[in-house]
């Protein structure tokens, strides 16, 4: 059962369960994706699977003592050492209540207490400093029997290529937006129509969709599209590309940047439709119709296409905590360019 409960991601449960078939598991798995893809939820499945008192064809009973344990995450042959501001350190910070890597790895030289294996998840491996990734990487490079390694992480280039080198791979991947719309319809009871915004603003992450739910990007959607389409004007002023960063925390800026990343992914998939002549029964933003469907006639299909790589480019400013001022600047001044383009 424990593998249906992981949404997707089937060469990932492929990869799994071929391992658990063959009864002869490596010393170490990689797990990397996108954030909010399932990655840490498929650990802990996997965890269960292997350690199951009861296991079916497909993972675990998830019902037996093992398995409850494993959930609660009180198994005692499970270790995940908690990171402290995204890093994972050799030593436990002062106010940590969990075991540290060094305190670990010597207990893996010893039978497993309760199951059939000893596992260690490290989330995130992206976030290991180097004394910590090399202090790791001398155990990792010749296991004690009977023990897992599950590194997870983001970027794979993040993570000590000697680390990676003695792993296997399981590519994680976004999920389609109909996986997430129906998550959230599930779990969240959202209407449909909210949960398909929602899912086509998420990028595939169930993380960002349970983010956009908790920020006010519902509520601020329509004041939202009214400034991206007035970044369209090319007689806007400064002052008011501005207009919308001028909060007083960082922490708000940066909410900001993500609800307006979002929007601009509703307004750039519906304008891509209006373009290609597509009625407005699957639009996001059909409620705005008519303005869509005018910049879409006022961009033409190559404006379309450069917005989408526009916002892609945003996005990754956004991902790379980059200022949110000069973000904003650098939208508005790309929006107008593209309008004085297409004016021109």
């Amino acid at each position: 059962m424990s593998f249906e409960l992981t949404m997707g991601q089937e060469r990932a449960k492929a990869v799994l369960r071929a391992g658990l078939a063959s009864q002869r598991l490596p010393g170490a798995y990689l797990f990397v994706g996108p954030p909010g893809v399932g990655k840490r939820f498929t650990a802990k499945q996997f965890v269960k699977a292997i350690n199951c008192l009861s296991p079916g064809s497909d993972g675990s009973c998830d019902r037996c003592a093992h398995c409850r344990l494993v959930e609660k995450g009180e198994f005692p042959d499970l270790y995940a050492p908690e990171a402290h501001g995204g890093k994972l350190t050799k030593r436990a910070a002062a106010d940590g209540d969990r075991m540290a890597l060094e305190d670990i790895l010597p207990r893996l030289h010893f039978a497993p207490v309760m199951g059939r294996y000893k596992v260690v998840i490290l989330d995130p491996a992206d976030g290991l400093t180097a004394e910590a990734g090399n202090m790791l990487l001398k155990t990792v490079e010749e296991p004690p029997s009977r023990t897992l390694f599950i590194l997870v992480a983001t970027v794979e280039t993040s993570v000590l290529p000697t680390l990676v080198s003695r792993c296997q791979k399981v590519r994680f991947t976004p999920l389609s937006a109909e996986q997430v719309a129906d998550f959230l319809q599930r779990q969240r009871t959202l209407a449909p129509e909210l949960a398909a915004t929602v899912a086509a603003a998420s990028q595939g992450s169930i993380e960002r969709a349970l983010d956009l739910c908790q920020s006010r990007l519902l509520e601020q959607r329509a004041e939202l599209l009214d400034f991206l389409l007035a970044l369209f004007d090319s007689r806007l002023s400064e002052r008011t590309v501005m207009s919308l960063s001028l909060l007083q925390s960082s922490k708000a800026e940066r909410e900001l940047l993500e609800r307006v990343r979002a929007v601009g992914r509703m307004l750039s998939r519906d304008l891509l439709q209006a373009s290609a002549g597509m009625d407005r029964s699957g639009w996001l933003l059909a409620d705005r119709g008519r303005e869509i469907e005018r910049l879409a006639g006022q961009l033409g299909r190559q404006g379309v296409l450069q917005l989408w790589e526009v916002l892609d480019e945003f996005s990754r400013g956004v991902e790379r905590n980059e200022n949110p001022k000069s973000l904003l600047h650098f939208l508005g001044n790309r929006l107008r360019g593209l309008a004085a383009g297409s004016a021109a």
